[in-house]
């Protein structure tokens, strides 16, 4: 007998991490142009409610154990580090 809880289970986790993964790749060409241009192009209201939309996710995806979540959030966290970096500079 086939238990489908557990096949729908990880199709569930397959599908959220390939969501995360396409979600968190989609900074990464701002990034790029970022650290080319030794400047951020994005403004300071668009970055700050980006990255503080992200950090406060990551804690709601770490209270629910939500690796999918938490592996986008991370990832865009630590992107829009380096985006916030070059625009204090």
């Amino acid at each position: 007998m086939v238990d489908f809880k557990f096949g729908n289970m990880i199709l569930h986790t397959l599908i959220g991490y390939l969501g995360g993964f396409l979600l968190a790749i989609c900074a990464v060409p701002e990034v790029i142009r970022t650290v080319k241009d030794k400047r951020c192009h994005l403004g300071w209201p668009f970055l700050l409610l980006w990255f503080f939309g992200e950090v406060f996710m990551m804690i709601y995806s770490v209270w629910l154990w939500d690796y999918p979540l938490m592996f986008n959030y991370g990832f865009n966290i630590s992107l829009l580090s380096i985006m916030l970096f070059y625009k204090l500079r």
